[in-house]
């Protein structure tokens, strides 16, 4: 039976990642950066809709409305 070398197995598959990943790397770049505007721009929706409806809960007065009707 044959031995098996690991650690040549392992360097060369770490060697084969690192020039995958320096192959790629010029196009993740871009997409990285698009994907993150889009998740900056959907955050942003996100908030101004949650604005939207939690804005009327802090500005209703109550006596405002208590005010008028006592004077009346």
């Amino acid at each position: 039976m044959r031995s098996i070398d690991i650690i040549s197995i392992e360097r060369q598959a770490r060697q084969l990642r690192a020039e995958d990943l320096r192959r790629r790397q010029p196009v993740l770049g871009p997409r990285l950066g698009l994907c993150l505007r889009l998740a900056g721009g959907t955050v942003g929706a996100m908030g101004a809709a949650l604005e939207a409806i939690v804005r009327p809960l802090f500005s209703w007065n109550p006596q405002a409305h208590h005010g008028r009707l006592m004077k009346g």
